[in-house]
This record gives structure tokens, C-alpha cells and sequence, in this order.
């Protein structure tokens, strides 16, 4: 505050209470400078911010304790050890004011009492800090003194033994006396040791521990998504992906065929933009730690003629309805086809096929539209409309002519009200179709990529509702979807739970859920201006309710600019970092598995078995092993590669092909193993760890993709590091290395 100061002084107590410590102490010797401020004594990090720089006498820093990311360590720490320290604080070395060289509490184990600071063989009450050898363990000391009848406190000697004999094997002593403090919340009730002064004296900083309840887990990956339709023509890509990372959204679906047209550059349908509006799209998203699915009107080929490019030479592809009429759709303009009629099942898998093969990093693909569309004449009574095409009753007639009691099969004569002979059996038949569709799509990617997601929006009461009664509201769009589910062509199911109320959204998830057999769910969500749904927090609660975690909102464009809750990305951000669910790989439960749990993993694990549970235990064996290790680093695949978590060529080609320019930090990018921020050969390097499948050698270090592996690849990799030769001679010479 321009005071000099640097700390304002506070109560142990009240500064637990302020910051929400479940346990403190007091920390650094500090000098008063009135009015309720004080100069700390030595290092004190907190949040990453120095605070108080480290001191140093006879060359020789501080005594301190600090703590990375998943470890903490107890030395003379001077500036560069600290450099990456999210906290620390100090005891006190050497001074001209005695001969003490002011040494460490406890030094491997070695009691240095004697020779550590302040009156080191007098008895008073004292506070010290400790870690274990293996760093598995902290240990908080705070003993009164000063009070005969109660406690008359320790000298720094019997100090050090106590931290021994509990199995600290280096500690620390810090502030000790009238500031001695200790206040606890543990299960509703406090604890806290007496003062010597009566009341817990107010000091410059304390050291606090947060006891974080952990969150719910998961071994699969939440989806955390929104839908997106494109605006224009790739200005806006940049700016709402960096808005959805904001929200700690992980996953979108991209409007990639729609209209009969297709985002990225086809051969087999019509392109929208002069661009690969959906190769750009990917990688932005990666940079942001954002997984893209193209999402497909798969029955919806047309509006205002945009599709007549494929309907025209394929007319009987159209749906038609039981009257003769064709060009019919939702609403006017829309033309759907027959997801039924094998010729647009053989397009649409090309179409899958197609993703697959040249977007090797696209994460998933999305079905929709998948039915037939809604009843164009409600007043005729006729709940089942469509599709009376010519493949679809010739087809029909040829499986069913011969029925006794029916002299003509043809579904317009036999099958088109309830009550002519073959009306279920035509139900069954355009049901059928319809799911041998989603067949067709995900058997087409799966053959290419098994790596790839395959997910669809259905509409949860289409065949029942969550008691199990028929819907015949829903019958005209034919939308089996549960036979879809259960036989394993749609394995990823997303109800549009679009409901105006909690209550409706609820009862869409609970019919979803009774009829998904195996698949899994994801809850469909909606923000639509101007604010007619429910907000992000009471949607993702009732969610929740249904143990329903991976949700997909409609739609982007509107969760970023609804002027009616401006603050929704923030609350969506909020509500999944509070309520998880969480990988069981993230162990500091951030919403990302990344090089942050990577160290913590085999900081902990370094091939040695090590006996009892906790996090780093993935499978409850009560040991963490080589076992634990293979399910983490699979979940690491999983995570940044695709849902198989497999890891070959093509994994290497993204890798090399996504290195950063000099300077260029993405916190979130995908292909950031090592958490510098930047994809770079230290990427490569670990990415050699997690490689299942053969890398040939002419696609591995191949940066320029022509094939061969030549000195243009030593130039690109040099191209894309930074100026400092000192850091980047290791890199240059990895990829020399690699050739």
C-alpha cells in the first residue's frame, strides 16, 4: 500500500477464518512497523508472488520449508530453488547478533538443535515445520510454553527430537514464543493451543492447510460441451473458442453438414466455404484444450435448394409422405431423405469415412436429425406419414408379399393406417432403417478410427416415456433409438432435455436413462435467448440429480452472449470445478489431467512399489505399482489423444505438425505434455513414453510431411524454438537425435 510494509499483522484465528485454512500456524519472524503492519524475516512465497525476498548471511539462505506442485522440501532454499514455489516460509539463519550459524531444526534425520535459532537452550513455546524423507508427509509442531502447571515449552534441541521421534526427517523452526499459535476445524469441532499471551497475537504471515474434501471421480472423461453453428466465415473462431475455454468447456460440436453442405473441403458433399472452415476449427481448439466433433444433420439435406446439387439426380432419396409429397421438412424450405433407403446409408459413411481419414485429430462425429421429420399435416390423423418412397415400398412389399390375408404388401394399401394388417410391421421396417443408419455411420468410422466418438441427439420419450408407455406424439419420426443404443451403433447417447422447466428436464433424463441400455448418457441441454430455460446451475444440478455428468449445452453462440445472464461461462466454469466429477488421474482435481499430475504421479511413483492407499492408488489395491502406473498413463492418452487412448503415428504427426512459435504460450494446448505451455521436441520426447502403437520411422520426425526425413526437418524443429541457444541446444540436438 506505498507503506513499505509487507504484511498487514492478523490473528492465527481470525486469518484461518479470512482465508478458509481448515488448520493454521504461525509462520516467519517479522519486525512490527506500527500500526498493524510488519516486515517479514526471510522468504515468504505465497500464491507464486514473492512476498519477502530470501536472506542470506555468510552466503548461506534461510532455513525454510516450501511447496511445489505435489511436494514440499525443507532446506537453505535460496531464490532459483524457489523460483517455482506456489508458497513458502522461513525460519531463521545466521546474524551479527550471536556466533549460532543458525541451522535447520533437523537435517537427515540429524538433530541441529543446538546450532538453529533463537535461544536454542531455552525453553519456549515454539513452532516448527517438517517433511518425511520420502516427502509423502508434513509435520506441524506447536508446542506452548511460558505457563507453569500447563506447559513451560521446549528448548530447540527437544524440539528437534519430537520431530524426529514423529518421523520428520528435515525441519524447520519458525516464529516461536508469544506467537506461537494453533487453530484447527476438524469435523464441527476447534482446536487450538493456549498462548502465552492469552489470545493469539497477531503476526505478519501464517502457513494454512486447506482440507479439500475430495471430489467425485470418474475413470471416464466428462463431457463438457456445447454445440456450435459457424457465423462467418472463420473471423470468429479464435474469439468464441477463447470465451468456451473461459467456461471450461471441453468438447464442441461443430455444424459440419448441414443444409447438404459441408465445412470442411468433401469429395462427397458440396463445400460451404472456400476454406477448411473444419480443419481450422481443430486446430484452434486444441490450442485451448477444446476436443472438436463435426455434428451432422444426418436426414436434413436442404434448405431454399441448397441441396438440389444431390437430390436432384437422387430424387426417390427424399422422404415422401402418404400422399405423394416430397421437399418436406420441419419447416418450410427444409428437405429431409430417408435415412432408411441404402443409398444415403452409403453416403453418409463415406461422409464418416471421410472425417475419419483426413482429420485424424477430430475427436468425435454427431449425429442429428436422425428421424423423419415432423407431422406436415396433424389433422389428418395420420401419426405415421412417412416414408412412402419407392424403395421403401417396393423393399417393404418384397419381404411381406405372400402375408396371408393380404393380397397387396405395398404399405400404402396394407400398412398406412392402425388398423390396415401391416401397420407394425411397417412401423418396424422404418424404425429399422432408420437405426441401420446410425449402423452404416459408425461402422464406417470405427473401420478407419476406433479412436473416434461417435454420439447422437435423440429425443428421450420416442418410442417411451420414463414409465414405459408409448409416445405417439414421437411415432412419426421413427427414432429407435434405444435399439440404436443396445446393439452398440450409437454408444453415446444425448437427449435434448430442452424442457422450460427443472422438472421437464429432469423427466427427459430419467426417460433417457430407463431406455439406454449400456449407452452412455449425455444430458442435452439448452441457453436460448432470451432466457426461456432454466439457468447453467439449475440445468447442471438436476443433471447431476440423475447422476447424469457429461452435458452438451444449445448452443455456444448463445451461452456467450445472453443478455439476460452475462455471467453464465463463469458459472459454468464454477459448477464444474466445485462439483467434478474428476478423472481419477486428476489429482489436484483442476478439470485437466496434465503435467501437473504427471509429476505428482511419479514424483510419488518411481518404480518401486509403494504400500498403502491414496490418491495415486487408481485401482484400490492398496498399493500404488506398476498397475497404477499403466492405468495413469492411459488415462493421459485418453485425455489428449481420443476415447481409445491409442497412440501411433498419427499421434506423432499431430504432435509435430502443432509446435509453437517462439513465445507462444497455450496453458490448455492438447499436445502440451510437459505444462511449459509450448509444443516443442520436450513434447515429442514424452510422447515417445506413451506411444502403443508402431511409429514408422518416415512419419515420426517427418515435420515437413513430405515423407522422408531430411535436413528441412532439423530446420523446421530450430525454426520453432526460441533464441536462447543454452536452453534450446538439448532440443536442436533431439531432433538431430531423431533422425
Amino acid at each position: 500500500d506505498g507503506s513499505g510494509a509487507e504484511a498487514v499483522n492478523l490473528p492465527t484465528d481470525a486469518w484461518r477464518e479470512q482465508v478458509g485454512a481448515a488448520l493454521a500456524i504461525n509462520a516467519n519472524f517479522f519486525a512490527s512497523l506500527g500500526e498493524g503492519r510488519s516486515d517479514l524475516v526471510g522468504l515468504s512465497i505465497s500464491d507464486g508472488d514473492v512476498i519477502s525476498p530470501v536472506r542470506s548471511f555468510a552466503g548461506r539462505p534461510d532455513p525454510a520449508i516450501a511447496f511445489f506442485a505435489g511436494s514440499a522440501e525443507v532446506g537453505y532454499l535460496d531464490a532459483a530453488a524457489t523460483a517455482t514455489a506456489e508458497d513458502a516460509v522461513a525460519g531463521v539463519g545466521g546474524s551479527t547478533t550471536d556466533n549460532l550459524p543458525g541451522t535447520l531444526l533437523v537435517l537427515d534425520g540429524e538433530d541441529l538443535g543446538r546450532t538453529a535459532r533463537v535461544q536454542p537452550l531455552v525453553r519456549n513455546p515454539r513452532t516448527a515445520a517438517g517433511v518425511s524423507e520420502d516427502g509423502a508427509t508434513l509435520y506441524l509442531v506447536v508446542i506452548d510454553g511460558r505457563q507453569p502447571g500447563h506447559s513451560v515449552g521446549v528448548t530447540l534441541p527437544e524440539l528437534a527430537g519430537v520431530m524426529i521421534d514423529l518421523g520428520a526427517d528435515d525441519a524447520v523452526n519458525l516464529d516461536g514464543g508469544g506467537s506461537s499459535s494453533f487453530v484447527a476445524e476438524l469435523g464441527g469441532r476447534t482446536f487450538e493451543n493456549r498462548p502465552s499471551d492469552g489470545r493469539h497475537r497477531a503476526v505478519g504471515n501464517h502457513l494454512g492447510i486447506a482440507v479439500r474434501a475430495p471430489g467425485p471421480t470418474t475413470s471416464v472423461r466428462p463431457v463438457r460441451g456445447a454445440w456450435w453453428r459457424p457465423l462467418t466465415g472463420g473471423a470468429n473462431i479464435a474469439n468464441v473458442l477463447d470465451q468456451l475455454e473461459s467456461g471450461n468447456v471441453s468438447d464442441v460440436f461443430l455444424e459440419t453438414f448441414y443444409w447438404g453442405l459441408a465445412t470442411n473441403q468433401s469429395d462427397v458433399f458440396n463445400d460451404r466455404f472456400a476454406f477448411d472452415y473444419l480443419e481450422s476449427f481443430i486446430v484452434e481448439a486444441r490450442k485451448r484444450g477444446i476436443r472438436t466433433h463435426a455434428w451432422l444433420e444426418a436426414a436434413y439435406w436442404s434448405f431454399s435448394g441448397t441441396g438440389n446439387y444431390i437430390l436432384n439426380p437422387n430424387p426417390d432419396w427424399k422422404v415422401v409422405d402418404d400422399e405423394g409429397n416430397t421437399d418436406i421438412g420441419d419447416i418450410a424450405g427444409q428437405v429431409f431423405v430417408n435415412l432408411g433407403h441404402p443409398g444415403v446409408q452409403a453416403k453418409l459413411a463415406e461422409y464418416c469415412a471421410e472425417l475419419a481419414s483426413n482429420y485424424p485429430t477430430l475427436w468425435g462425429i454427431h449425429t442429428d436429425y436422425h428421424r423423419f421429420p415432423l407431422d406436415n399435416d396433424s389433422s389428418d390423423n395420420q401419426l405415421a406419414p412417412y416414408s412412402f418412397d419407392t424403395w421403401s415400398r417396393n423393399e417393404f412389399k418384397a419381404i411381406y408379399q405372400g402375408t396371408p390375408g393380404v393380397p397387396d404388401a405395398d404399405p400404402l394399401l396394407s400398412a398406412r393406417l392402425p388398423s390396415d394388417p401391416l401397420y407394425d410391421e411397417f412401423v418396424a421396417f422404418r424404425r429399422d432403417g432408420i437405426a441401420r443408419a446410425a449402423q452404416a455411420m459408425n461402422d464406417a468410422l470405427s473401420a478407419v478410427n476406433p479412436g473416434l466418438m461417435f454420439s447422437g441427439a435423440i429425443f428421450a420419450t420416442a418410442i417411451a416415456d420414463r414409465f414405459g408407455n408409448p409416445n405417439p406424439a414421437q411415432l412419426v419420426k421413427m427414432q429407435d433409438w434405444p435399439t440404436m443404443a443396445a446393439n452398440g451403433w450409437l454408444p453415446n447417447v444425448v437427449p435434448m432435455a430442452y424442457a422450460s422447466s427443472t422438472s421437464g428436464i429432469r423427466n427427459d433424463l430419467r426417460a433417457a436413462n430407463s431406455q439406454a441400455n449400456g449407452a452412455r448418457i449425455i444430458a442435452g441441454l439448452a441457453i436460448i435467448n432470451p432466457g426461456s430455460r432454466p439457468n447453467v446451475t439449475s440445468q447442471l444440478n438436476t443433471a447431476y440429480a440423475e447422476n447424469i455428468h457429461s452435458f452438451v449445452f444449445f448452443e455456444a453462440n448463445a451461452l456467450i452472449a445472453n443478455p439476460n445472464n452475462p455471467d453464465q461461462l463463469a458459472d459454468l466454469a464454477s459448477y464444474v470445478r466445485t462439483n467434478g466429477p474428476f478423472l481419477l488421474s486428476d489429482f489436484d482435481q483442476d478439470t485437466l489431467v496434465d503435467a501437473d499430475d504427471w509429476d505428482a504421479f511419479f514424483s510419488f511413483y518411481q518404480g518401486t512399489p509403494i504400500p498403502g492407499s491414496g490418491p495415486f492408488d487408481l485401482n484400490n489395491s492398496f498399493r500404488t505399482d506398476a498397475n497404477d502406473e499403466a492405468i495413469f498413463l492411459q488415462q493421459f492418452r485418453e485425455f489428449r489423444f481420443g476415447e481409445d487412448g491409442e497412440v501411433g503415428a498419427d499421434e506423432f504427426q499431430a504432435v509435430l505438425s502443432s509446435f509453437t512459435a517462439p513465445g507462444e504460450r497455450w496453458p490448455r494446448h492438447l499436445y502440451d505434455l510437459t505444462g511449459d505451455g509450448a509444443v516443442d521436441c520436450a513434447d515429442v520426447a514424452r510422447l515417445r513414453l506413451l506411444v502403443t502403437e508402431t511409429v514408422p520411422l518416415d512419419t515420426n520426425p517427418d515435420l515437413d510431411v513430405d515423407g522422408a526425413v531430411t535436413g528441412a526437418d532439423i530446420a523446421a524443429f530450430a525454426s520453432r524454438l526460441g533464441a536462447d541457444q543454452a536452453t534450446d541446444a538439448p532440443q536442436i540436438g533431439e531432433a538431430r537425435r531423431l533422425l
